[in-house]
């Protein structure tokens, strides 16, 4: 009868051990695979605002800052504005590049960003995830996913946040980009804040 209640008495206690250390075990937060997400640091050294389509000048006057008027976490944003469209097919955009080393076949990638629109019309802005692969000293894009045509962000609007997601990493890029985009024939103001790529 001894051995039966020793054992039943070890048996409680391993589970109850195990309950304890299932319990500690505390998930871990997807990692930022962006630097500088939140803004709060000058933005120009990791988010390279960029002409699309007209790469010598700026018709449509856009402008950019890096401002304290809005934020969501922290105090400061990247801002990017237009008050006339004079070139139907520029746009204006902020990027980042990454060396996708810690990324494994098949990982889903969701790019977040918090956006504040302020009278914002036309087609508004868009969110883009892009990876290249550099074949002959030339790069050739291997895939792309966009929030365009399947969200729309425009108007006037609180913070919100949006996101856009390449279901399959195909483990194929050199590199990664990253685009907050300020689509052609579109006027008004933008703020970007809370910015995250993150893989699962």
């Amino acid at each position: 009868m001894k051995p039966t209640i020793l054992l039943i008495t070890l048996l409680s206690i391993t589970l109850l051990f195990n309950a304890c250390k299932k319990e500690e075990a505390t998930p871990q937060a997807p990692v930022n695979l962006v630097k500088n997400g939140d803004m709060e640091s000058y933005p120009w050294q990791d988010w390279v605002p960029y002409f699309g389509y007209n790469l010598t000048s700026n018709p449509n006057g856009y402008t950019n800052a890096y401002t304290l008027e809005a934020a969501t976490s922290g105090t400061h944003s990247i801002k990017a504005s237009c008050t006339s469209v004079k070139n139907d097919s520029t746009f204006y955009m902020f990027v980042q590049q990454f060396f996708p080393q810690t990324l494994k076949v098949g990982d889903k990638l969701t790019l977040k960003a918090k956006i504040k629109t302020d009278n914002l019309a036309g087609q508004g802005v868009s969110l883009v995830i892009r990876g290249d692969q550099i074949v002959n000293g030339k790069s050739n894009m291997v895939f792309f996913t966009t929030s365009q045509g399947k969200t729309v962000i425009n108007g006037t609007g609180a913070f919100k946040e949006y996101a856009v997601t390449l279901d399959s990493y195909p483990g194929t890029a050199d590199y990664i980009s990253v685009y907050l985009i300020y689509l052609p024939q579109t006027t008004g103001t933008v703020y970007f804040d809370d910015v995250s790529l993150t893989a699962n």
